[in-house]
């Protein structure tokens, strides 16, 4: 016999207390209770438990009962003793063997029931070996990694890390083109739309010379400035298609008098290798852009383009390059907004916006980062907002209950389009009850989502901003007049 108590057996088996009283309760794990708060469990039902998590027993039987078990039958066979089965997707009771099917991640999950999606099943079917159904579904590409399952698991389930690893292991020829393109195209030429380096420098400048005759005179596009204090990357969607959606942040950095630069060079901020489960190359493009921190002697980076380049990049950092967190800062659009507010380096007038806002949490920079990294983005945009707004509302829920608009993990460039404004009705009915008529975000993919599409669908009377745009639409001039 095998006596233990459950803390022990929770500290022997790497799962939390409750998850061993729940397989004693359930049967999974024969015991019986014994003095001192401990339990009798029979050798072979401990060895039984030992071999499926890989664990060597604490204790053996008795070397004659052990002969005895391992003689063969008269006339028979010898038996078999079986190895443990390595799953390349279940590693680790926190990925599946804890869940309850309590339901909630499914009551959670706005996405749930959509071709039969369900967060239980996709921690059932790993737990119990089916990686080639995993693998051959749409399931891990329509989830957009939100995290708000994971927020309501009564026993902290992993799912994300669980559908990371499936989209890890999908054939590639399984990864939606859009996303598995991007990231060849990054690789081979710096960035998602392959735009020559030339180009984007020609491209840069041009814009420099037109802000500079609006309203920003003497402004010049700086790149590769040498010694800048800030680098700035940028958003391949913004240069390709949007060029204009720059000149909000140029616009900040003049009036707050900023040392920055761009690079001409692996300039993107958007890194999809965390979507496509390709983490080599998600390891590469972070590692340019420490190389061009370094080559160009900044001494902080910022990561203006969304919810998405600010997580994956610093998980990036933090996960293979630690040592670069010593080196420079990070900066998110909320971290430098406020400290130009608070140092007074611009002054923003919330007479310009007169309407009703409110804000919108990216997942990324809410929930995810506040798991991942221990701080989550949630006071910091609502200052930023009723700094510009005059009348402020909050969505409900929201904050870490916030529900994603329905673009992230990579959705909005994915062909699953009915799918995804599915995911964001809730969304809009969030945006629609709280009466607001102006909705901020610091997000390109929650803007383009709450903008494009979910506006259209559900005949929302509002307007979107970037909370970027907000603040430099609310600019005062050094003499107290309007930018």
């Amino acid at each position: 016999m095998y006596e233990a108590k459950v803390n022990e057996l929770a500290e022997e088996f790497g799962v939390h207390r409750n998850t061993i009283r729940n397989w004693i309760n359930s049967g999974i794990l024969p015991a019986e209770e014994g003095p001192g708060r401990r339990y009798l469990i029979r050798f072979e039902d401990y060895k039984r438990l030992c071999d499926k998590y890989g664990r060597t027993p604490r204790i053996s039987p008795e070397p004659g009962a052990a002969a005895a078990a391992a003689a063969p039958v008269a006339g028979g066979l010898a038996p078999v003793r079986l190895g443990a089965k390595e799953n390349p997707l279940y590693t680790s009771p926190a990925l599946a063997d804890t869940c309850l099917t309590c339901g909630s991640c499914a009551g959670a999950c706005p996405i749930s029931g959509v071709d039969d999606l369900d967060p239980r099943k996709i921690v059932r079917m790993a737990l119990f070996g089916l990686n080639d159904e995993l693998l051959a579904s749409d399931w891990p590409w329509k989830c957009t990694l939100c995290g708000k399952c994971e927020i309501v698991c009564p026993m902290n389930v992993e799912i994300l890390q669980l559908i990371r690893r499936i989209r890890s292991r999908c054939d590639r020829s399984r990864v939606p083109d859009s996303i598995r393109k991007g990231v060849i195209t990054c690789l081979e030429r710096g960035n998602n739309v392959g735009i020559p380096k030339d180009d984007f420098v020609g491209l840069m400048q041009d814009l420099g010379v037109e802000l500079a005759a609006d309203g920003c005179p003497g402004f010049v596009t700086p790149v590769d400035v040498r010694g800048a204090r800030l680098l700035v990357t940028v958003n391949s969607k913004d240069a390709f298609a949007e060029p204009d959606h720059l000149f909000w942040w140029w616009r900040i950095f003049h009036a707050a008098d900023e040392s920055w630069t761009l690079s001409s060079e692996n300039w993107e901020g958007v890194n999809w290798g965390l979507y496509t489960g390709d983490y080599s190359a998600m390891r590469t493009i972070a590692k340019r852009i420490i190389e061009n921190v370094e080559r160009l002697n900044c001494q902080a980076l910022l990561l203006p383009e969304c919810g998405h380049a600010y997580y994956a990049t610093r998980y990036a950092l933090e996960r293979w390059f630690p040592e670069s967190l010593q080196q420079f800062r990070i900066y998110s659009v909320f971290d430098l907004l406020l400290e130009y507010l608070d140092q007074g380096r611009i002054r923003v007038d919330p007479a310009v916006h007169d309407r009703l806002a409110t804000f919108h949490d990216s997942c990324n920079y809410g929930r995810k980062s506040l798991q991942t990294f221990g701080h989550g983005y949630f006071d910091e945009g609502r200052a930023l907002v009723r700094a510009c707004c005059q009348k402020y509302v909050d969505l409900v829920p929201d904050r870490e209950e916030n529900y994603c608009c329905g673009a992230g993990g990579g959705a909005w460039a994915y062909p699953f389009a009915a799918e995804r404004v599915f995911h964001g009705r809730i969304k809009a009915r969030q945006i629609a009850e709280s009466g607001a008529r102006l909705v901020v975000t610091a997000c390109h993919n929650c803007r383009d989502q709450i903008e494009k599409s979910l506006k259209r669908e559900f005949n929302l009377n509002i307007e979107v901003e970037f909370l970027w745009e907000l603040v430099a639409r609310s600019l005062l001039t050094r003499d107290g007049g309007r930018s």
